[in-house]
């Protein structure tokens, strides 16, 4: 899945809209976001954090993720597996390509070395990508490049065996397929990308815990420039600025005030910020092509009582999930755990005000599998990485989240960053 899956006609989120899908709801006219393209002052003392990054995933660390792939393979009875353009093949090969309607894949066998089938006006390239890593096969504009993957997955003796396709393909990959190789079982790839991707190395859990490190800086400096009367949208920017001074552009925010924040992804009304209002910032970047999430929830001057109740509720379940979550627990009871917090304090049953899961995973991908969901049968493993983000939401009034990632070790789970203590801007 893309970045979000935020089904969102509500708030305003400045810098990886586009890629979200979605055009926020709150953005302010072309002509009064133009004048505002000046950096905060509170966003000066910023520099750039490149330097201290972790380095990015090497060729041969690719390499033993396309051996363990070919490994799930045998174990599972795959012949081949088919990957398109996106996060699958990033993780498997390094190659960035755009998706469109002519085909353009990875096709690794069982064992042996891949080949990746590109049109043939791209193949120059698709060879500058490739690097000499895998042959490439490609096909003219009138020919078809299913037919021409029929015809390799035969070069390798397994015209009657079973192809699994990328689980984010297009319906037409899958149904191409079909007729070009009647004779194949074709079925999805996921039981393989997903047992890759899902565990983390240590060095991927590195670099996840850098884009962590580097959206706290971001939100510690944006907060310093709340002041009454502030927009969503000048909030959001402040995060997105805050980002491309850290080195990192193109990261996203989520704002929400006041009642806004009682729907998780905000309401599709601009707000501004007064006095002793709830501020929610949900964003985060990317390194290296992995992404961090963090929810932040505070009150612009002084907490009500009610608010601070709130707070400790959300914040005890947080605490109790990670506590809780190791080696051996099942996904869907972390989300018991998180759950019972809040239904004990009164704000149940079920999801009465917690209205969504306590956290997905994330990688490559702001949500990818597996889910902390209720019901979900999936045994949490060392190098699992999941955000931790419940919240309680009161229509009318206001909602809290707090979200940071954690990462499940041999003993049991780690924060990536320090977690969040109270509503006071300064404790942030």
């Amino acid at each position: 899945m893309e970045r979000r899956e935020f089904v969102q006609r509500s708030a305003t989120l400045v810098g990886g809209a586009s890629l979200l899908g979605f055009t926020p709801a709150e953005a302010e006219p072309r002509e009064v976001a133009a004048d505002r393209r000046e950096i905060a002052p509170e966003l000066a003392s910023l520099r750039s954090r490149l330097p201290d990054a972790p380095a990015p995933i090497s060729e041969s660390e690719r390499m033993q993720r396309r051996e363990k792939a070919q490994r799930l393979m045998k174990e599972l009875g795959y012949s081949a597996i088919l990957i398109e353009p996106g996060p699958n093949m990033m993780y498997f090969s390094g190659i960035e390509w755009s998706r469109s309607e002519r085909l353009f894949a990875l096709i690794l066998p069982q064992s042996g070395k891949g080949i990746v089938v590109a049109p043939a006006f791209e193949k120059g390239r698709a060879a500058d990508q490739v690097n000499g890593r895998f042959d490439i096969r490609v096909w003219q504009e009138d020919e078809s490049p299913e037919a021409l993957v029929a015809g390799i997955l035969k070069e390798w003796g397994v015209a009657t065996g079973k192809l699994g396709v990328d689980g984010s393909a297009r319906t037409f990959v899958f149904n191409e397929m079909a007729l070009a190789a009647p004779a194949i079982q074709i079925g999805t790839a996921e039981a393989i990308t997903n047992g890759c991707r899902g565990i983390k190395s240590a060095h991927e859990i590195e670099i996840m815990r850098f884009a962590n490190q580097i959206t706290l800086e971001t939100y510690r400096a944006a907060f310093k420039t709340l002041r009454v009367g502030m927009t969503q949208a000048e909030l959001a920017k402040n995060v997105t600025d805050g980002f491309a001074k850290l080195g990192f552009p193109g990261g996203f925010a989520l704002v929400l005030f006041g009642e806004s924040s009682a729907y998780p992804h905000g309401l599709p009304h601009p707000r501004t910020l007064a006095e002793n209002q709830v501020v929610l910032i949900d964003g985060g970047t990317s390194v290296h092509g992995y992404q961090s999430d963090m929810t932040r929830t505070v009150v612009f001057g002084t907490p009500a009582p009610e608010a601070h109740t709130v707070f400790e509720v959300v914040h005890e379940a947080q605490r109790q999930a990670i506590a809780f979550a190791g080696p051996g627990k099942k996904c869907g009871e972390v989300d018991a755990v998180a759950r019972k917090v809040v239904t004990d304090a009164g704000y149940g049953p079920d999801y009465r005000t917690f209205t969504h899961r306590v956290g997905h995973g994330i990688g490559m991908e702001g949500h990818e599998w597996p889910y902390l969901v209720r019901g979900s049968q999936i045994v949490l493993e060392p190098g699992m990485t999941f955000s931790d983000e419940p919240g309680i939401y009161q229509v009318g009034k206001f909602g809290i989240r707090l979200e940071d990632i954690m990462a499940i070790t041999e003993k049991g789970a780690e924060m990536m960053t320090p977690t969040q203590t109270s509503l006071l801007v300064s404790t942030i």
